[in-house]
C-alpha cells in the first residue's frame, strides 16, 4: 500500500522500548494459521458484509495479518497501513469513504488497485492497555451510512474475541515456562540437596514432621524418602533422649540462638547405633515467620572410636612408662665423662648391658642414634653443661635389626654438697607408640580440616538452595557467621584442635573481613584456648563487619587498630577506629548486639564508647578464659 502520514504515536513508543511489549508476550507474530482467527475473520466478513476482512498486528516496523479473508498479502510495511490511524481511537475506527477522507484521499490504494473505499477496524487492545492492532473490514464500495448497530456490536464482540484467544495463549505460554522454570529449579535443588551423600539432610515443617530426606540421610539412617517422610523427626533418636525431650529441645535452640547443635548416638532403621554430630537450623520465610527447619548430620562413629582407641593408647602408654621395663635411668659422671646406663637404658638403645653399666662415652651410647638427630641432641647437652639448663629433648635410634623408635630423654644436672656440677641424671622413655598416635592424629586432624571445610560449604549451599526466598540481609549474616566460624574452626584444626596463637588467629579472622594494611595489631603473644579462639574470632567477626558497614572501614582511609594486655589475671582487648564517620548506637539490638555484648568466653565485660572520632571498645575476661597453660618443663 502507499504511504500514509500521520502514523500513531504508540507504534513509535513501542519500537523505542527495549522492554517486552505486550505483543511479545502474546508470541503470536509469524505463526501458523489458526482455524479460531480464521473463524473470526470470517464471520466479520459475514455480519459486516465485506469482502475483505482481516486480523491484523502492528509491529515495530511492519503490519501482520493473523487471519485474512478477501487478500493475499501475510503482511506490509507499516507505512503503508490503514489500521495505523485505527489502533489511536479508543474502540472502533469508520472510514465510510476513503476517497473523501483527508487522511486517505490521495492514498494509492484508493485511486488505484485495489480501489478500497471502506475501512472499519475494532481495536484489539491488551488488559495493560496497549493497542496490538485491529479486526477490520474492508469494502471496494463507499458506505455513507458506515456500519449499522447491529454490525458495530458485532464487529466490537469479535474484536473482544480475538483479544480473548491471544489471553488464552499467553496464559497456557506462562504455564508451561512456569512448570519449565519449576522443574529445572526442582532438578537444581536434588542435585545439590542429594550430592551430599555424607551428610544427613532432614527437612522438617515447624512441627517437627520430616518432609524432605536426601540421599545421604538414606545411606546413613537407613530409611528411604517414602517410608520416612511424615514422621517425627524423633524416629531416629534414641529412646532415653526421646524421654529427655531433646529433639523439642533442638527445635527450641534453633528458634532461639539461630541453631541448634547436638553430638550424641542415634539409630539407624536396624536399631544400630551411630555417633553422629548435628546442627539444626530453622527456615523461615522473606516476613522471618518460621516455616520449618533443616537438620545436617554426620556420622562420627569411626572418629569418635579412632579416638577412644587413641585415648586407650595414651592410658596404656602411660601405664608402660610407669613400668620400670620402659623406662631407662642413666647418670652422666662429670669427673669420668662417662655416661651409666641400667638394663632396661642398654636394651633400650640397643648395647650391652654390662659395658652400658661399666660407663659410655658420648659416641658410643649415640652408636644408634639417626645422624641427622646428632646435631640438636649434642645442642641440648652443651646447653646443660654450659647454662645450666634443663634437659628434655625427642631423637630416633636406628637400631640394626629393629624398627625405627623414638626416645625422650629428661635430665638435670646435679651438684655436689660444694654447689659443683657433679652428676647429670635423667631418664629415657620408648614413646615410639605415642609418637605414632601423634602421627595418626596429625593425619586424622589433616582429614577432619578438609572434611570440616568441606561440611561448611556444603551447609551453605544447603541453607542457601533451602532458604530461598527468605530475607536476603539474613542470607548475608548468616553466611557471613558460617564463614567467620569456619575460619576459627581452620586455624584451630591446623594446630590439632589443641590452641592457637593471638596473633594468628586475629590475623586468620580481621585480614579476611578489611585490607591486611588498615587493621593494626598490637600485643604481647602467647596461646589461645580454643573455646576462646571460636569466641574471640565470632566476636571480632562482628566488629569488623560493623566497622566495615558503618564505621571506620566504611571510609576509604578509615583505620582501626587492635591491641590486647595480660595483666594482673586479666586479658584485656582494645577496639579502636578512627578515620571513620562518627560512631551511632545501634537503633536496634539484634544478634550481633547481643554476640559482642557477651564479650569474651560470655564474660559481658564490654565497654562501648560512640565517639565523633569513631567507635572505641574494650572487652575483659580472666586470663584463666583466654590464655592457654604450658606444660611443666615445656
Amino acid at each position: 500500500m502507499p504511504s500514509l502520514t500521520n502514523l500513531d504515536r504508540p507504534m513509535v513508543s513501542r519500537s523505542a522500548d527495549p522492554r517486552l511489549s505486550s505483543l511479545d508476550s502474546y508470541a503470536v507474530l509469524d505463526t501458523h494459521e489458526e482455524a479460531a482467527f480464521d473463524d473470526v475473520a470470517l464471520l466479520a466478513s459475514q455480519i459486516c458484509e465485506t469482502p475483505i476482512a482481516l486480523i491484523s498486528f502492528v509491529d515495530a516496523d511492519r503490519q501482520w495479518f493473523k487471519a485474512r479473508l478477501g487478500i493475499d498479502a501475510e503482511q506490509t510495511p507499516l507505512c503503508d497501513s490503514v489500521c495505523a490511524h485505527a489502533i489511536g481511537e479508543p474502540e472502533l475506527l469508520v472510514v465510510p469513504d476513503l476517497l473523501a477522507d483527508e487522511r486517505t484521499t490521495g492514498s494509492a490504494l484508493v485511486t488505484g488497485d485495489p480501489n478500497i473505499r471502506f475501512y472499519a477496524g475494532a481495536v484489539l487492545r491488551s488488559p495493560e492497555g496497549e493497542a496490538l492492532g485491529t479486526l477490520c473490514v474492508i469494502d471496494h464500495q463507499p458506505r455513507p451510512g458506515g456500519l449499522g448497530e447491529r454490525q458495530r456490536t458485532g464487529l466490537l464482540a469479535l474484536a473482544r474475541q480475538v483479544m480473548a484467544q491471544l489471553e488464552l495463549r499467553r496464559t497456557a505460554a506462562a504455564e508451561r515456562s512456569l512448570r519449565a522454570e519449576t522443574a529445572v529449579d526442582r532438578a537444581r535443588y536434588e542435585a545439590v540437596f542429594n550430592s551430599a551423600v555424607d551428610y544427613a539432610i532432614v527437612v522438617m515443617d515447624p512441627d517437627g514432621r520430616i518432609t524432605d530426606w536426601n540421599e545421604g540421610a538414606t545411606r546413613i539412617l537407613g530409611w528411604a524418602p517414602d517410608e520416612i517422610c511424615g514422621q517425627d523427626l524423633s524416629a531416629f533418636f534414641t529412646p532415653e533422649d526421646r524421654a529427655a525431650g531433646v529433639p523439642l529441645r533442638e527445635m527450641d535452640d534453633a528458634l532461639a540462638l539461630g541453631r541448634g547443635i547436638d553430638e550424641r548416638w542415634h539409630l539407624r532403621r536396624s536399631g544400630e547405633r551411630f555417633w553422629a554430630n548435628g546442627e539444626m537450623m530453622p527456615l523461615r520465610d522473606a516476613e522471618s515467620r518460621a516455616i520449618g527447619f533443616v537438620k545436617v548430620l554426620r556420622d562420627r562413629t569411626e572418629a569418635r572410636l579412632i579416638q577412644e582407641q587413641l585415648a586407650l593408647k595414651d592410658e596404656r602408654l602411660q601405664m608402660a612408662l610407669s613400668a620400670s621395663g620402659s623406662v631407662g635411668l642413666w647418670d652422666w659422671m662429670v669427673e669420668s665423662d662417662l655416661l651409666h646406663g641400667d638394663d632396661n637404658f642398654a636394651r633400650l638403645y640397643g648395647l650391652d648391658v654390662e659395658h652400658t653399666a661399666a660407663g659410655l662415652t658420648m659416641e658410643e651410647y649415640q652408636e644408634h642414634v639417626v645422624p641427622e638427630d646428632i646435631a640438636p641432641l649434642r645442642e641440648r647437652i652443651r646447653g646443660v653443661f654450659e647454662r645450666g639448663e634443663d634437659f628434655l629433648v625427642e631423637y630416633r635410634l636406628a637400631i640394626p635389626g629393629q624398627t625405627l623408635r623414638w626416645v625422650e630423654c629428661k635430665g638435670r644436672m646435679v651438684a655436689d654438697a660444694d654447689g659443683r656440677p657433679h652428676r647429670f641424671s635423667g631418664t629415657a622413655v620408648d614413646v615410639t607408640a605415642r609418637k605414632t598416635a601423634e602421627e595418626q592424629k596429625h593425619l586424622l586432624m589433616q582429614e577432619l580440616s578438609h572434611r570440616v571445610k568441606n561440611t561448611f560449604a556444603m551447609v551453605q549451599a544447603v541453607v542457601f538452595q533451602t532458604m530461598r526466598g527468605a530475607d536476603p540481609e539474613l542470607m548475608d549474616k548468616l553466611q557471613s557467621r558460617l564463614a567467620a566460624l569456619s575460619r576459627a574452626h581452620e586455624v584451630l584444626l591446623q594446630e590439632s584442635w589443641s590452641a592457637t596463637t593471638i596473633t594468628a588467629l586475629l590475623d586468620r579472622v580481621l585480614r579476611r573481613e578489611a585490607e591486611g594494611d588498615r587493621v593494626e595489631l598490637d600485643g604481647p603473644e602467647f596461646e589461645v584456648k580454643p573455646d576462646a579462639a571460636l569466641s574471640l574470632s565470632l566476636l571480632l567477626h562482628e566488629m569488623a563487619t560493623n566497622a566495615t558497614k558503618y564505621g571506620a572501614l566504611s571510609a576509604e582511609d578509615g583505620r582501626v587498630s587492635v591491641a590486647w594486655r595480660l595483666e594482673d589475671g586479666c586479658f584485656r582487648l582494645c577496639w579502636d577506629e578512627r578515620g571513620g564517620p562518627p560512631a551511632q548506637p545501634p537503633t536496634r539490638k539484634g544478634f550481633g548486639s547481643k554476640l559482642i555484648a557477651m564479650g569474651v568466653c560470655g564474660a559481658r565485660r564490654v565497654d562501648l564508647e560512640y565517639g565523633v572520632a569513631g567507635l572505641s571498645a574494650s572487652f575483659e575476661a580472666k586470663t584463666s578464659f583466654v590464655v592457654q597453660e604450658q606444660p611443666t618443663g615445656a
